[in-house]
C-alpha cells in the first residue's frame, strides 16, 4: 500500500462528500429557474449523494466506494439532462459528462475511469433507444450517440494513460521513500554506534588518568619524601628536576582526565554556599610565587555591588580562574596582571559573574585567537615554541563556563597583552543560613598582627579576618612586626595573635621570633602561627623552640584558620570545674516554640531533649519517621521545627521529610537534620530530601541553639513560654566525680550544659543498654542481619561520641562500616577489640547505679495511692502525648508519695521514662494502678 497515493485518495473523498451534496440546492435553482417541479431531481441527487456517502463511511477509500462514485458523477449530468430537456441549453450540458469524467483521474484507478466511461456509453445508449427526445429533439441518432461514445474513449484513454502514469510517480517515490528511510536508520545506527564509541573512548580515557594518576602521586611523594634526607647537590637537583617533570605530568594528566569527563557527560556541577571574593582571592595566593618568579604584580578589583555569597560549584569556578590566570602568568614577564570581578546586571535570584584577567603578555594574532578554544591546539604550535602545554585548559574551561550557562571570550593585540573574559551565573546566597561561618565573640576581640612581605597574602588575610568582621594591622618586614610589637606594648594594647609568614626577606620569621623574645620592650608575647608555602618539616623543632604555638600552610583556607584560631585560645581559657557553661537558649521570639525530636536512640534523644527544654523550647519526641510523619499529619500546625535523625528503624529520616514535604513546604515547617556523618555527601542528600540545615553527632549545645534559631520564624506565635532552667551545681552534681575514665566528664559536661545529674543518668543508661552489646551483635551477625547489626554499630557510636567515649565510638564505627560493606572477614578481631574498649566503659557506668537499682527486693511500703489518684491522670496524659515534661510530673507524683522514684513498684515506670520508651511507661503505670485497685477490692 503507497502511503502517499492513500493520502491523496482520502482528501479527494472527503472532497466528493461535499460535491456531491452541492448538487442538491444547484438541482433545486435550476428546477425552479426552469419553472419544473424540483422533487424528482433532488431525491434522485440525494439518493446519489447518500449512496455513497454510506459507502464512504463505511469503507472509506475502498474499491466500492471508488465505484460507486464513478456512477454518483456520471449520475448527476442525467439529472441537469433530465431538468434541460427541451432547453436551448440541453446540449451544453454534455460537457458536463466530460468535466465529471475528469475528475475520476484523482482517485489514481483506471478501473474508475473504465466503470464511468461504459455508465456514460449506457446512458446515451439507453436515451437513444428508449427516451431519444431527451438526448435528440427530433428523434434517436445511432450516428452521434456512436461520435459521442468514440469521444469518451478518446478522452478516457488519455485519463487512463495520464492515471497510469501518476500512479508509476507515486509507486517510485515509495521506493525512494523507502531506501532514504532504510538509509536514515542505517545512518542512524551508525551515528549512535560512533556516539558510543567516542564515549567509550572519554570512559577510557577518564579510567586510564586516574591508573596513571595513581603511580605518579607515589612518584611525586617519594621524590618529596627523598629530597628531604641527605642529598649531594647533583642528586637533589637530579630529584628536583623529576619533582617537576611529574608535577607537569600530572598536571597533563588532569588536563586529560577533566576533558575525557566532559567529553563522557559525566562532568557534574556541585551546588553549595561559597565566598565569592574568598574564592578568587585563594586562587591569586596560589600563584603569588610564579608571579614573583616572572617579577608580575597581581592585582585584584572586585566591584562593590558583588555579594558576599553565592551558590554553585566553587572548585570549577577556581579551576577557570586558575587556568586563565596562569596562563596570563605564564604569557607575561615583567609586568603586571589585574583580575577584575564585576555583576553583568544587578543581582536578584540569580547572580551574574564576570570576571575579567589582564595581562601585559606576548598577546595574541587574529588567527591565533580563532583557534584558541579548540581541542589539543596551543596559540603557538610550533616546535620550536617558548612556552609549553596540551592546548586542554582553555577548552576545558570553556566547557565548563558554558556548563554555568556563560561564555568566555578574549581580546588580544599581538606584543601588547589580552583580556580574557568569562562570565558564569549562580544563585543568590544572601538569605542562605546553612555555610554562614559563625565566628565567637572572644574570637572577634582579638588583636592580630598579620605579618607578609607578598602584598596579595596580606589582602587575601585582610577579606578573610574582614569577613569576620574582625579589623587587623598588616605589615611586610620582621622589622616591621618589632616595631608594632613595641608600640602595642608601650600603649598598653599588645597584641594577642601574630600571623607570620616564614620567608620573608632581610629578616624571616623565625628570625624575627628570635629578636622578638631577645628584644626587653616586649614582656608580652602574642601567640603566634607561622605560615609557610613549603610545609613544616624543615623548621618544626627550630620553630617550637623560637614559641611559635601553630603551622598553617599556603593557601590559607579561611575554615582551616578559623579552626586553629578558635582552638588555640579555647585552650588558653580552660573552663572552671566550679563554674558551669552557660546555657543557650533561642532567640525571644523563639522561647515556648513546640519542636518535634525524631531520634531512635533513647539516649541521644534524651541529651537533645534536655538541651533543647533549656533553650526555651517545648519539646515532643517520636522513636522513628512513622512516627514523626503521623505526628504531623494528626497535628499539621503544632509544630515550628524538626530535628529529625537520618538513620531510623521503621522510616529513616530521609524517607520521612519526603513524605512530609508532600504537603508541607520548607517554608512552612522546617526540617534539620541530625546525623553522625559529616560528609558532604550526605548533606546534599539531607539537602535533596528537602531538610532546611544539618548538624552533626555529637551534638554542640551551641550550635544545635543557633542552628534552630535561624529557622524559628518570627511571625509564628509561640505556644507558651518555657523559662529557662537555671542550673545549679549543688542540685546537679548528684554524686558524679570529676575523674570517671574512660569517660571525658568534662567535655561530656559541656555537651549537656553541665547537668552532672543528666549526665550520671545518662552514663547509667548507657551501661543498660549496651551491657550485651557485643553478643547481640554476634548474633544478629550469626542471623545474617546485617542491617541490624550496622545499625546497632551506629547507634552504639553516636552514644559513645556523646557521651566523650572517643576509643569506643571509633571501635563501633569499625563494625558499622564492616556490616554495611557485608566484609566479615576481620569482625572477630573488631568485635573482640570492642569488647576490650567497652569493658572499663561498661564497668565506670555500672559504678554509679544506685543501691536501690542494683538490689531488686526493694520495699514497697508507704505507697499512699488514694491520696494522689488523680495526679496520675496528668502523667498518663503526657505519657499518650509523648511530651518530655511526663518526667518532670512523673517526680512531682513520686514526692508526693512520699518514696524516693527508684523504689519498687515505681522503678519500671521510672526507668521506661528515663529511656523515652512512653509506651512501656504507660502499660506500667496502667499495670500499677490495677495491681492496686485489685487489692483495695
Amino acid at each position: 500500500m503507497n502511503g502517499e497515493l492513500d493520502k491523496l485518495r482520502t482528501k479527494f473523498s472527503r472532497f466528493l462528500v461535499i460535491l456531491l451534496w452541492l448538487h442538491l440546492p444547484v438541482l433545486l435553482l435550476t428546477a425552479y429557474a426552469l419553472d419544473k417541479p424540483p422533487y424528482g431531481a433532488v431525491i434522485a441527487g440525494a439518493v446519489l449523494a447518500g449512496v455513497y456517502h454510506l459507502s464512504w463511511l463505511k469503507n472509506g477509500i475502498a474499491e466500492s466506494t471508488r465505484y460507486i462514485s464513478a456512477v454518483a458523477l456520471m449520475g448527476e449530468p442525467v439529472i441537469f439532462l433530465y431538468l434541460l430537456r427541451g432547453h436551448d441549453w440541453q446540449m451544453d450540458v454534455h460537457m458536463y459528462f466530460f468535466a465529471m469524467l475528469a475528475l475520476t483521474i484523482a482517485w489514481c484507478d483506471r478501473r474508475v475511469i473504465i466503470l464511468a466511461a461504459i455508465t456514460v456509453v449506457i446512458h446515451h445508449l439507453t436515451l437513444n433507444f428508449m427516451l431519444p427526445y431527451l438526448v435528440f429533439p427530433n428523434g434517436g441518432n445511432f450516428n452521434r450517440v456512436i461520435l459521442h461514445g468514440v469521444i469518451v474513449a478518446f478522452q478516457s484513454t488519455v485519463l487512463i494513460w495520464f492515471c497510469n502514469m501518476l500512479v508509476d510517480s507515486f509507486h517510485r517515490n515509495e521506493v525512494m521513500n523507502n531506501e532514504i528511510e532504510a538509509k536514515n536508520e542505517a545512518l542512524e545506527e551508525r551515528s549512535k554506534a560512533a556516539e558510543a564509541a567516542y564515549e567509550a573512548k572519554g570512559v577510557f580515557l577518564a579510567n586510564m588518568s586516574h591508573e596513571i594518576r595513581t603511580p605518579m602521586n607515589a612518584i611525586l611523594g617519594f621524590c618529596h619524601l627523598i629530597m628531604r634526607t641527605d642529598l649531594t647537590d647533583k642528586q637533589r637537583d637530579y630529584m628536583s628536576k623529576i619533582s617537576g617533570a611529574g608535577s607537569s605530568l600530572l598536571r597533563l594528566i588532569n588536563d586529560i582526565l577533566d576533558f575525557s569527563k566532559n567529553e563522557a557527560g559525566k562532568l557534574t556541577l556541585e551546588r553549595r554556599s561559597f565566598n565569592i571574593r574568598n574564592a578568587v582571592n585563594n586562587q591569586i595566593f596560589l600563584v603569588t610565587n610564579e608571579a614573583d618568579a616572572k617579577n608580575v604584580r597581581l592585582k585584584t578589583l572586585f566591584a562593590p555591588d558583588i555579594p558576599h555569597r553565592v551558590i554553585g560549584d566553587e572548585l570549577r569556578f577556581n579551576q577557570v580562574l586558575m587556568n586563565i590566570v596562569s596562563n596570563a602568568i605564564k604569557f607575561s614577564e615583567n609586568g603586571s596582571v589585574t583580575v577584575e570581578v564585576k555583576l553583568t546586571q544587578p543581582a536578584t535570584e540569580k547572580v551574574n559573574i564576570a570576571v575579567s584577567v589582564t595581562d601585559t603578555g606576548i598577546g595574541l594574532t587574529q588567527e591565533q585567537q580563532k583557534n584558541l578554544f579548540n581541542s589539543f591546539t596551543q596559540a603557538d604550535s610550533s616546535t620550536t615554541r617558548r612556552f609549553g602545554g596540551t592546548g586542554l585548559g582553555l577548552i576545558i574551561s570553556k566547557q565548563i563556563v558554558e556548563q554555568m550557562s556563560g561564555k568566555i571570550e578574549v581580546k588580544s593585540v599581538a606584543n601588547e597583552g589580552s583580556t580574557f573574559t568569562f562570565n558564569v551565573v549562580f544563585d543568590s546566597a544572601e538569605n542562605d543560613k546553612r555555610d554562614v561561618t559563625y565566628v565567637p565573640e572572644h574570637i572577634q576581640a582579638l588583636r592580630v598582627l598579620v605579618a607578609d612581605d607578598n602584598p596579595a597574602s596580606r589582602e587575601i588575610l585582610q577579606s578573610i579576618f574582614a569577613s569576620w568582621s574582625m579589623k587587623i594591622d598588616l605589615v611586610a618586614s620582621g622589622e616591621e612586626v618589632i616595631g608594632a610589637l613595641v608600640n602595642h606594648q608601650n600603649s598598653n594594647t599588645p597584641y594577642d595573635l601574630l600571623l607570620l609568614d616564614w620567608k620573608m626577606p632581610g629578616m624571616d620569621g623565625l628570625n624575627t621570633l628570635k629578636v622578638m623574645h631577645a628584644d626587653t620592650q616586649i614582656n608580652q608575647f602574642p601567640h603566634v602561627i607561622l605560615i609557610s608555602a613549603y610545609g613544616r618539616e624543615q623548621f618544626e623543632q627550630e620553630a617550637e623552640k623560637s614559641g611559635v604555638t601553630s603551622f598553617l600552610t599556603k593557601p590559607i583556607e579561611e575554615a582551616a584558620l578559623l579552626e586553629t584560631i578558635v582552638n588555640l585560645f579555647n585552650e588558653q581559657k580552660a573552663p572552671d570545674k566550679e563554674k558551669l557553661p552557660d546555657t543557650p537558649t533561642v532567640s525571644a521570639h523563639a522561647q515556648g516554640k513546640q519542636v518535634l525530636l525524631v531520634e531512635d536512640n533513647a539516649i541521644n534523644q534524651e541529651i537533645a531533649a534536655e538541651l533543647l527544654m533549656d533553650a526555651g523550647l517545648n519539646v515532643d519526641t517520636a522513636d522513628n519517621g512513622l512516627i514523626a510523619v503521623e505526628m504531623v499529619k494528626a497535628n499539621p500546625d503544632k509544630y515550628h521545627a524538626i530535628l529529625m535523625d537520618v538513620q531510623m528503624p521503621v522510616m529513616d529520616g530521609i524517607e520521612a521529610t519526603k513524605t512530609i514535604r508532600q504537603t508541607m513546604s520548607a517554608e512552612q515547617l522546617p526540617i534539620i537534620a541530625l546525623t553522625a556523618h559529616a560528609y558532604e555527601e550526605e548533606r546534599n542528600k539531607c539537602f535533596k530530601a528537602g531538610m532546611n540545615d544539618h548538624v552533626s553527632k555529637p551534638i554542640d549545645p551551641q550550635v544545635l541553639v543557633q542552628t534552630l534559631d535561624k529557622w524559628l520564624h518570627k511571625d509564628e506565635p509561640s505556644i507558651a513560654q518555657v523559662p529557662v532552667k537555671q542550673t545549679d551545681v549543688a542540685k546537679e552534681s548528684e554524686n558524679l566525680p570529676d575523674n570517671l575514665p574512660p569517660f571525658d566528664i568534662a567535655t561530656a559536661l559541656v555537651r549537656v550544659n553541665g547537668k552532672r545529674k543528666l549526665l550520671r543518668k545518662l552514663i547509667i543508661n548507657f551501661a543498660d543498654s549496651f551491657e550485651h552489646v557485643v553478643k547481640e551483635l554476634k548474633n544478629k551477625q550469626l542471623a545474617n542481619d546485617m542491617e541490624g547489626a550496622r545499625r546497632q554499630a551506629h547507634t552504639l557510636k553516636g552514644v559513645a561520641a556523646s557521651l566523650e567515649l572517643a576509643e569506643v565510638s571509633r571501635a563501633a564505627h569499625q563494625l558499622e562500616l564492616a556490616y554495611a560493606a557485608q566484609d566479615l572477614s576481620n569482625n572477630q578481631s573488631l568485635l573482640s577489640n570492642l569488647e576490650a574498649i567497652i569493658k572499663p566503659a561498661l564497668e565506670a557506668a555500672q559504678s554509679l547505679q544506685p543501691a536501690q537499682v542494683k538490689n531488686t527486693a526493694v520495699k514497697s511500703a508507704g505507697l499512699d495511692f488514694d491520696a494522689v489518684i488523680n495526679d496520675t491522670a496528668l502523667l498518663r496524659e503526657l505519657l499518650v502525648k509523648r511530651s518530655l515534661r511526663a518526667r518532670s510530673s512523673f517526680e512531682e507524683l513520686a514526692g508526693k508519695l512520699n518514696t524516693s522514684s527508684t523504689e519498687m513498684p515505681l522503678l519500671p515506670v521510672k526507668q521506661a521514662i528515663d529511656k523515652l520508651d512512653y509506651e512501656k511507661a504507660l502499660a506500667a503505670l496502667d499495670q500499677l494502678l490495677m495491681s492496686k485497685a485489685d487489692k483495695s477490692s
